[in-house]
């Protein structure tokens, strides 16, 4: 069974108009140990929710996890217009999705793969620390068209359950490490106008 925790985190004020931070003022929605070690585990970004197998073929689901892989319901992996891209910036400051850019998955690779020029983690081998260890690269922004054709932008928090300091010496140790393949995230979608 898949385990998961969603919580919603609420942005500044929709009404504040002194925000001189700048910052999004979209709803963010925090996603805490999607599992992805059984398998492909599809979720609705619209929904906030785990969208069962069987479901997964329509609109329903957005995005879906396999261990280091992460396919869009859209180009091969779907029938939906789900496409996305990696672009460096910090999540908070991102108040517009990009205009332009989007791949969708192709027999290739999936749209969001190093092998499509969308980075999103480095694999640490035996030789650095911590070792064999999957690692979100920092100031990256995954940029989301949904399967329905809206907007996301989403931020990978984690690659480990609990979402731990992957530079404590108990994560080092691959005796204490935590289990792979558990995702979590945060997410806002965009108003009609793509903005955040």
């Amino acid at each position: 069974m898949f385990s998961v925790a969603i919580t919603m985190l609420m942005a500044c004020s929709k009404d504040d108009d002194n925000n001189s931070g700048g910052g999004s003022r979209a709803d963010v929605i925090l996603v805490a140990d999607l599992a992805a070690d059984q398998g492909t585990t599809f979720f609705s970004l619209r929904n906030n929710a785990i969208i069962p197998a069987e479901d997964s073929a329509g609109l329903d689901s957005d995005i879906a996890f396999n261990a280091t892989n992460i396919y869009l319901n859209g180009g091969v992996s779907g029938g939906g217009e789900a496409a996305g891209q990696v672009r460096s910036g910090i999540f908070d400051e991102v108040l517009a999705a990009p205009a332009s850019g989007y791949l969708q998955d192709n027999e290739e690779a999936p749209a969001l793969s190093a092998t499509r020029g969308n980075a999103w983690y480095i694999y640490n081998d035996g030789n650095s620390m911590p070792p064999f260890a999957v690692l979100m690269i920092p100031g990256r922004v995954v940029h989301l068209k949904t399967a329905d054709g809206g907007f996301a932008k989403l931020e990978l928090l984690s690659y480990y359950k609990g979402n731990p300091d992957t530079g404590s010496p108990d994560f080092a140790n691959l005796q204490t490490r935590p289990a792979s393949r558990y995702f979590t995230f945060r997410y806002a979608l965009a108003d009609s106008e793509g903005k955040y």
